[in-house]
């Protein structure tokens, strides 16, 4: 990690000696240094904070994570989407979360798997969020992005527990879940008419360097990703309507990819524990947005031929698990073959977020400003066996199942 890296930003200062003046912390000093590596966090700077100080007379130390608009400036993302974004995140943690936990405290409860909000700063431009420092409880990021059976299933069990809330929720507090169904998707909400020139050139960029990929494999992988791609905007405007989800639309994550979560590790180094972060994309839409996500671009051609069906099987297992506990029944809620139906009506979510993901979940040595390089892309399919096969055995995988 880029732990020891010290960050030297004026709003992160500005925004400490406001917040250690609020809780009366005396005396204040700061050590402010980037949480994650370059290239791990695109839309947001994240940094750990250490705040050090005078509290009623006795040395006081307080350890942090505190998130702020990067520098970096992504063309598929203006920055009133990003401001969109952080404001999401903030309605997450602090009203998502607490209509669940009001509605299930006699159900149940709800597991612990977000960090803690302290505060907020939603100034457009120099939005803050501070969270609770989840290094010290053992929580890390997973070494590969990639994630193998044990990270899978436990990512998807857990989002059925997420999932299972807003199931809850629905029929137990219908004036909560009219809340919840107000969140559009941050990022895709508008109907699709005119798109920028940087970003059309950036769509059709990644479109052309996956037909290259697939352009050795039978023919009608090739054809049928051309016949997706001329409909993406449209495809990708119905399926995140919680509308055309209905009566069984959810909260979902909404970028559940392996580095928003941080893992926790038993003392066989296998992931026993997990924590979602980053909800700057959480949304009310099918559950299998989030499922698609994860499956078709985090994980391996191989990995899915051999899990795909138990894991789906998993996380429903765990939803259902959950909604018992708080008094109803699953195959009332959410049936396990509207489950099924729609894994087949929203899958194609898995491969417009796979046109535009992959490149950075497979990415290890390319700089950010090299993202939508041309060159760089069309050597990395040449040269980069791992980007190159997942390109092939999403997409591929993506067709034999009818999601396109």
């Amino acid at each position: 990690m880029a732990e020891g890296t010290i960050v030297s930003d004026e709003r992160l200062h500005d925004y400490l000696h406001t917040y250690a003046e609020s809780i009366n912390l005396k005396n204040p000093k700061f050590r402010i240094t980037e949480a994650c590596n370059k290239g791990d966090n695109y839309v947001s700077l994240v940094c750990r904070v250490t705040l050090e100080g005078v509290e009623d007379g006795e040395a006081k130390k307080i350890e942090l994570i505190l998130k702020t608009t990067q520098n970096y400036v992504n063309d598929l993302l203006p920055s009133n989407k990003v401001t969109k974004m952080f404001q999401r995140e903030a309605f997450f943690y602090r009203e998502v979360l607490s209509i669940f936990k009001e509605t299930l405290k006699d159900r149940g409860g709800i597991v612990n798997r977000f960090p803690i909000l302290y505060d907020v700063r939603d100034e457009p431009g120099k939005e803050i969020l501070m969270l609770e420092n989840l290094s010290p409880d053992g929580f890390v990021m997973a070494k590969s992005k990639i994630m193998d059976y044990p990270h899978l299933n436990l990512t998807l069990r857990c989002l059925g527990e997420l999932h299972a809330y807003s199931f809850i929720t629905r029929v137990a507090n219908p004036t909560g879940f009219e809340k919840l169904k107000q969140m559009d998707d941050p990022i895709f909400s508008e109907q699709p008419t005119q798109t920028s020139e940087s970003t059309e050139k950036i769509s059709k960029l990644l479109q052309n360097i996956i037909l290259e990929a697939l352009a050795n494999e039978d023919k009608h992988y090739s054809e049928r990703y051309k016949r997706f791609k001329d409909s993406m905007p449209q495809s990708l405007f119905h399926v995140i309507d919680g509308k055309a989800a209905e009566p069984y639309a959810v909260v979902n994550h909404g970028d559940s990819w392996t580095n928003n979560i941080l893992f926790k590790y038993d003392q066989e180094k296998n992931p026993c524990d997990l924590r979602f972060i980053d909800l700057q994309v959480s949304r009310y839409a099918s559950p299998v947005l989030d499922l698609v996500y994860v499956l078709f671009c985090c994980c391996t051609q191989e990995t899915r031929s051999q899990y795909f069906d138990q894991v789906i099987r998993e996380y429903y297992e765990t939803l259902s698990v959950c909604i018992k506990k708080a008094g109803y029944d699953p195959n009332i809620l959410f049936p396990y073959e509207i489950l099924c139906q729609h894994l087949i009506k929203f899958g194609k979510y898995a491969a417009a977020m796979a046109t535009y993901t992959i490149h950075i979940f497979t990415n290890k040595d390319v700089e950010i400003k090299d993202t939508y390089n041309e060159n760089v892309l069309k050597d990395r399919v040449k040269n980069d066996s791992l980007y190159r096969n997942m390109l092939i055995g999403t997409f591929k995988d993506l067709v034999d199942r009818n999601y396109i």
